[in-house]
């Protein structure tokens, strides 16, 4: 998608798109007295996907008091995909806006290869330490905070899952990006907790670009795994369509850290409920907005996670799922 595409699926999104980006602003000016401070929400995915979780902050600063065009005014801009329009976007915000909500550890990250000094809220970073936005999580020490979409500390819960969709887990395989910074913590925990629930052996498949994701997959006869676990990984998150084509070649249950692979086709997901993050990242604009610094605002663990199971792709897969288990489900898809 170029960008007089992306411009034209923003429109469909006002107020979100209403307000053009300033590019030639002096980052340095202070805000004007008795203007409406601006704040914007930076994604890297498509405009149209973002549509509920855009509300939902929305909403959240709504109930905090902030009426769009009366105290407060939004930009949203949206790369599609594109790292070049990501890094224009996040240079440009950078000189134009009072605080910037990022969405994920790949915008956050494309604000701090621009240097970007204003404020920040993160609101699904896995790990803000390991990812280096952060000193600490109690005393982030810069200008990045907001909130963490830890699935590390539940790895027992992805295991129990993922049995329950088969029964016979004896193999178990973790799809990985060895350079992700939570790269190590994930695989340990993950085997840990399999080992312990009685997997027999378990292999690692890394893939750090798409490329590598082709060849990630070897399996025949009895390399086959019993199923699957996806770790939380912007690469991995990009290419979830291949992802979920390649679990299909599988014939095997996968299943994800993110709800969007589900609604892309995948089996399962466990992970954090984006709407609430984004909801509650309000709280940190507001704190900002009224003089806080972020250095100081701790950073916060998702507290609400959400089971959703898509039946379509089960009956594809050829895996039934038990009643009792699709009773569990926060959401079901198909």
């Amino acid at each position: 998608m170029n960008r007089l595409s992306a411009v034209l699926a923003l429109a469909a999104l006002a107020p979100w798109a209403a307000i053009p980006i300033a590019r030639s602003q002096d980052p340095g000016k202070p805000q004007v007295p008795g203007k409406s401070p601006r704040v914007a929400v930076l994604t890297s995915g498509s405009a149209p996907n973002a549509r509920t979780r855009l509300d939902a902050f929305r909403k959240g600063m709504e109930d905090l008091g902030y009426v769009e065009g009366r105290n407060v005014r939004y930009v949203m801009r949206s790369a599609n995909g594109q790292l070049d329009l990501l890094r224009e976007d996040a240079q440009a915000l950078a000189r134009s806006v009072d605080v910037i909500v990022s969405a994920s550890a790949h915008t956050t990250r494309a604000l701090q290869d621009a240097s970007v000094s204003i404020p920040v809220v993160m609101v699904t970073v896995e790990d803000p330490v390991a990812e280096g936005f952060a000193r600490s999580l109690a005393h982030p020490g810069g200008n990045y905070t907001g909130l963490s979409a830890s699935v590390l500390d539940h790895a027992p819960r992805f295991i129990e899952l993922l049995s329950q969709a088969s029964p016979r887990l004896a193999r178990l395989a973790l799809l990985a990006n060895p350079s992700n910074p939570t790269y190590r913590t994930f695989r340990a925990r993950m085997e840990s907790a399999a080992f312990r629930a009685g997997a027999k052996s378990i292999v690692v498949l890394e893939a750090s670009t798409p490329e590598q994701l082709e060849t990630a997959f070897p399996f025949t006869g009895e390399d086959v795994p019993d199923g699957v676990v996806v770790m939380y990984d912007t690469m991995l998150y990009s290419q979830r369509l291949r992802v979920i084509e390649l679990a299909r070649d599988t014939r095997r249950p996968f299943i994800y850290p993110q709800r969007a692979y589900v609604e892309a086709g995948g089996l399962m997901s466990y992970g954090p409920q984006p709407e609430q993050n984004y909801r509650r990242a309000a709280s940190y604009v507001d704190r900002i907005l009224k003089g806080a610094q972020p250095r100081d605002m701790p950073i916060e663990a998702s507290v609400h996670f959400e089971l959703v199971i898509n039946r379509a792709a089960a009956r594809g897969l050829g895996v039934q799922l038990p009643a009792e288990f699709l009773k569990k489900a926060d959401r079901i898809i198909g």
